[in-house]
């Protein structure tokens, strides 16, 4: 005889699954990255910041450095964006609609850029003005970003647990290269 709730007598429900750890860690940093567009989005935003991190951080200050990815991301988003809106433009009717919806869509872009950028600041302020100590700090966060943004898209197209790590060292892969631009030119 069943028990209450169609279960054999003597077996408890199984508890929903837990998100992983690396889900729930990427969790805090936008939730509502929904599709896949916006994951790449944000892997673009933190490959973008992360080299133009790398880039002014050989002669820059701190502020130098936190404007110049700033801008060099807003810029970017800015070009893409405005891309997707004469796209947009060209569909016809509702115009206005299409090309907010396009401009609302990019957001991960930026939004992506600033754990790093978190990052850079406090590591230069707790170890007394060690700029490329902060620096490297950010990369190795971007890195780590990239590579559990990659891992969360891959789960998320159904790819299994093995091929989920392999797309997310790819992702990471990208500011492992970062990172090396970065030492050789220092």
């Amino acid at each position: 005889m069943a028990a209450e709730g169609g279960r054999s007598p003597g077996t408890e429900p199984r508890p929903p699954r837990r998100a992983g750890r690396l889900t729930q860690l990427l969790r805090w940093q936008r939730r509502d990255w929904a599709d896949d567009h916006e994951l790449a989005h944000a892997i673009h935003g933190t490959v973008v910041g992360a080299a133009a991190m790398a880039a002014a951080s050989l002669h820059g200050t701190l502020g130098e450095v936190v404007v110049t990815v700033v801008v060099t991301i807003l810029v970017y988003w800015a070009a893409e964006r405005y891309a997707r809106v004469l796209s947009a433009a060209a569909h016809g009717g509702q115009r206005l609609q299409h090309a907010l919806a396009a401009l609302r869509r990019g957001r991960p872009m930026i939004e992506a850029a600033y754990t790093p950028l978190v990052v850079l600041v406090v590591v230069y302020f707790l170890f007394e003005d060690a700029l490329q100590t902060a620096v490297f700090a950010a990369l190795i966060t971007a890195t780590l970003l990239l590579g559990g943004l990659g891992h969360l898209a891959a789960r998320r197209a159904g790819t299994s647990r093995a091929g989920a790590i392999g797309w997310g060292a790819v992702s990471a892969a990208l500011g492992v290269v970062v990172i090396v631009l970065k030492l050789s030119l220092h």
